[in-house]
């Protein structure tokens, strides 16, 4: 409508123009006609003066509209180039902004993997591959995973899987460029543990051992299990590390204690232990070949 709007006042600025300009001509022709037969004329010097300003006003309006005009056609291509350019500048930015987000990612992965090998005896790293979590089981929790690794990178069957924050399973399948894992809340796992601060009060970490809300733990993604000897003095907040004994090297980190429950007439103590690692989200390990343990 606007547009409209600006092309009609144009029109009649024009014609307003075009108008004035005849008129004022005509008025110079009589004047000078009526002076030359009478040597008088009979129209005021005053008034032809007053009429011509008049026409000269709509004309310098005339003029003044079409000029504002072709200035605003001039700074819109001037703004149409500015925005074009911040446009192209905006692309350049999110691109570079993408991409410090893919560095600082492989970064922090790689900080992750090199405190994974804090948690491993060197002699155990002798074969070590990183490698991507390129699939996982359905549902909430991890408790298989298949990873970017296989028999081709020296990856073998029962390699430790770790990452920055602990333990996260053992691998049970491998093939040329691939292998699968179970994680610590398979119920296939199982896994020999001590307290950090007792080396002595050892346990199992492992599913089936009857203690209650069992399946209930396993949903909220814990881990259960049970103190080798009930009089293991155990309290929730204690640090659980794999003992040592088994397929896992000593010292690496399990989670936390935070339920404790005895059972007298079996004379046994049950855990509960929250992970370490979060089983939500594990995207890059660390597969550390296996202890020769015959």
């Amino acid at each position: 409508m606007s547009l409209r709007r600006d092309k009609n006042k144009r029109k009649i600025n024009f014609k307003v123009i075009a108008t004035g300009v005849v008129a004022i001509t005509l008025i110079g022709i009589v004047s000078i006609s009526i002076g030359k037969n009478s040597g008088n004329s009979p129209f005021n010097s005053n008034i032809i003066m007053n009429i011509s300003s008049t026409f000269e006003n709509s004309i310098s309006s005339g003029l003044s509209f079409f000029g504002d005009g072709f200035s605003d056609i001039l700074n819109f291509k001037s703004n149409a180039k500015k925005v074009e350019k911040l446009e192209g500048e905006n692309a350049k930015l999110q691109k570079q902004i993408t991409e410090l987000k893919g560095e600082l990612e492989d970064t922090s992965s790689l900080e992750q993997l090199k405190k994974a090998l804090n948690f491993v005896d060197e002699k155990y790293v002798a074969n070590q591959v990183a490698a991507k979590v390129i699939s996982k089981n359905d549902g909430l929790w991890y408790t298989n995973i298949v990873m970017s690794a296989g028999s081709e990178d020296g990856v073998k069957e029962n390699s430790l899987v770790i990452n920055g924050d602990g333990l996260v399973g053992i691998v049970t399948e491998v093939s040329s460029n691939y292998s699968k894992a179970i994680t610590l809340l398979d119920t296939t796992s199982s896994v020999s543990f001590k307290l950090s601060r007792d080396s002595k009060s050892k346990g199992i970490i492992t599913t089936g051992t009857g203690i209650k809300d069992e399946e209930s733990n396993r949903e909220k993604g814990l881990l259960q299990g049970y103190m080798l000897d009930s009089d293991y003095d155990v309290l929730p907040g204690d640090s659980v590390v794999t003992s040592g004994l088994g397929l896992y090297p000593k010292d690496i980190v399990i989670g936390e204690v935070t339920k404790v429950t005895e059972d007298k007439s079996k004379s046994l103590k049950y855990v509960v232990v929250k992970p370490n690692v979060n089983f939500k989200s594990v995207d890059n390990v660390m597969i550390i070949e296996p202890r020769n343990i015959n």
